[in-house]
């Protein structure tokens, strides 16, 4: 008894081979893909918590502006005797990308001499390059200091700020019966930033700070 056996044909064979390709480049390209998308995941993580570290720090130090230790003496007397919210100390926005402050940090009443041995009390953070920096203590506490002066709080290795802006906002609320008024003041930030090794990967965070420290109009 013979048994008839057949093989595949060259068109066959062939047939199969483009099929097991196509199905091959469609499984590389939804890795690459995958991958790829991880990536970029990965960036943007790291992006975002970079900048959200310093978005959080400035906050957090604006939202103390003109705060004063000895600012109970001043009730009921009519006056504004703090020296965190004089001409020179009182926040106050330079320009667009620079914004200074003071607030007594050692609660003892009295504004210090600047100096770098200690914390003087006076407080910056600016746009500077594509850095954002914040003022040590001792530098220039002026938006116009050197690079130098200033200290940087992101790395320009890492991220690099494209965009940062400062409003400082302003309402003026009655007190009692009487002409004397209060300023309710916040700052609106505004903050772009990119990865260094990714420059497609861009974020931007915007943040309203109320600053808890009404300041006195006589």
């Amino acid at each position: 008894m013979q048994l008839n056996s057949r093989g595949f044909t060259i068109t066959e064979v062939m047939i199969a081979l483009v099929v097991n390709v196509i199905i091959l480049l469609g499984l590389i390209s939804v890795f690459s893909a995958n991958t790829s998308n991880t990536a970029k995941t990965t960036d943007i993580d790291e992006l975002s918590q970079q900048m959200e570290v310093a978005m959080q720090l400035m906050a957090n130090d604006i939202r103390r502006a003109g705060y004063w230790g000895n600012a109970d003496s001043d009730l009921n007397t009519g006056v504004n005797s703090n020296p965190y919210m004089a001409t020179g100390m009182d926040i106050t926005v330079p320009s667009s990308s620079c914004i200074l402050f003071s607030y007594d940090y050692s609660k003892n009443g009295s504004v210090p001499a600047i100096s770098s041995s200690y914390d003087d009390e006076r407080y910056g953070y600016r746009l500077s390059g594509q850095t954002l920096q914040a003022r040590p203590p001792g530098a220039s506490f002026s938006c116009t200091a050197a690079a130098s002066a200033w200290e940087n709080v992101t790395d320009a290795t890492i991220v690099q700020i494209t965009a940062l802006s400062f409003t400082l906002n302003s309402t003026t609320v009655p007190v009692g019966a009487t002409s004397k008024t209060m300023l309710v003041r916040s700052v609106d930030i505004s903050m772009t930033g990119t990865l260094v090794s990714n420059t497609s990967v861009t974020k931007t965070l915007t943040q309203h700070v109320r600053i808890m420290n009404g300041k006195y109009v006589p």
